[in-house]
């Protein structure tokens, strides 16, 4: 394991070499910290989401309305886990429409100064969805040092038509099969 700020932290697992900004499909699942079921629960086979739920599913479609060059194939809210499935449709010339500052401001917000994130790439987007949504959370909580996330979150590349059918149907009946859901805390 590799040591930061003194700090055992484990290896990466994203595909070395691979440009997270380029064009391709991408399977995201973030998780709560200690698997916390904060976003609300599920009823008969259906998602109710909470006030903490709703801030996500909020700055989800957010993140929708922004990324013109990408396109959300399906996310979906769980009790302690997102899912979504994004596809990085052009690479030139992307543009965000927040301001230039603001995205610059949240990037710097979120990394450590020796450490960099390619603007438009998935971790780039995972890391301000996590700060924009914990912020908002502790603010509702009234609490300004809550953990929301795990420190890190799960990303599958998806290489073919196959494997996209299946991750889509998974995120679709996620709700429904949340009682064999490996990330059910109960």
């Amino acid at each position: 394991m590799a040591l930061y700020k003194d700090k055992y932290q484990t290896e990466s697992n994203r595909l070395k070499n691979w440009d997270y900004s380029s064009e391709a499909i991408y399977f995201i699942t973030l998780v709560t910290d200690d698997r916390a079921c904060m976003f609300g629960t599920i009823e008969n086979d259906c998602m109710i989401l909470n006030e903490n739920g709703k801030i996500i599913a909020i700055e989800i479609l957010k993140s929708i309305a922004i990324r013109e060059k990408w396109f959300f194939h399906g996310w979906v809210i769980m009790p302690n886990h997102i899912h979504l499935l994004i596809e990085i449709v052009e690479t030139h010339d992307v543009e965000t429409h927040c301001s230039a500052s603001l995205q610059s401001e949240l990037e710097s917000e979120l990394k450590p100064q020796n450490l960099s994130r390619k603007p438009n790439s998935i971790s780039s987007f995972v890391a301000i969805f996590k700060s924009v949504t914990t912020k908002q959370i502790n603010l509702l909580d009234g609490s300004k040092q809550n953990k929301i996330w795990q420190s890190n979150y799960h990303d599958h590349i998806v290489r073919n038509y196959n494997s996209f059918d299946k991750i889509y149907y998974y995120i679709k009946n996620n709700p429904k099969n949340w009682n064999q859901d490996s990330i059910n805390p109960y």
